[in-house]
């Protein structure tokens, strides 16, 4: 199903881990934090990055996984929004 994924050169691999780490960080994790702050951590989330490279290299199915997880996280916040509209009427 995702064979694509394993024709991709290494740096398109870091490029779709970095993007779907940095919305899975946004949607779920992040804070107001001031900008020195945010840009410290977006560092270190790319730094990351290459661990999950790595193991995406080994055949792990991290690119899958992380896919699933913004799936996820995408239901959760609408199920929450549309349990908060439901509440107030």
């Amino acid at each position: 199903m995702f064979d694509w994924v394993d024709q991709l050169p290494g740096y398109g691999r870091y490029l779709i881990i970095l993007i779907l780490s940095a919305v899975i960080y946004q949607m779920a994790f992040a804070r107001n934090l001031p900008l020195l702050k945010s840009i410290f951590v977006y560092i270190v989330l790319a730094i990351g990055c290459v661990i999950l490279l790595i193991f995406q290299i080994m055949q792990f199915p991290i690119i899958e996984a992380m896919l699933i997880t913004v799936v996820l996280i995408v239901l959760t916040r609408l199920r929450l929004m549309f349990g908060k509209s439901n509440q107030s009427k």
